[in-house]
């Protein structure tokens, strides 16, 4: 009975912290175009090692300072997604193209094996 009161607890609390994230991102506009997410992303990034900092003191934990990035995270932010769509969109003509070469190279094998 107590291992079926935790299992049940233990989804609750998992639905319950998807949830709340998924009101959270969508609540700040993360869902939004990628001007909206640029934006939040520079937010954070001002905000967050502010954060850890008064946290690491609170707790008395010292951190390793965070490495700088070369690299502007803004303008990537939502490459992956870009990509990604852009694979899918792609991807029934290349289907296609495969289904054919592979069609023909089977046919090659066969006619030739005569």
């Amino acid at each position: 009975m107590a291992a079926r009161l935790f299992a049940v607890a233990k989804f609750f609390t998992r639905v319950g912290i998807v949830g709340g994230t998924v009101y959270i991102v969508y609540d700040h506009g993360l869902l939004g175009n990628g001007a909206q997410s640029c934006e939040i992303l520079n937010k954070v990034a001002a905000v967050v090692p502010a954060a850890v900092d008064e946290w690491s003191k609170y707790f008395g934990v010292e951190l390793p300072d965070v490495p700088k990035l070369d690299v502007p995270l803004t303008e990537y932010w939502n490459s992956g997604i870009e990509t990604t769509i852009s694979a899918l969109s792609c991807a029934p003509t290349k289907c296609n193209e495969y289904t054919q070469k592979g069609w023909q190279y089977v046919k090659g094998l066969t006619t030739g094996a005569e």
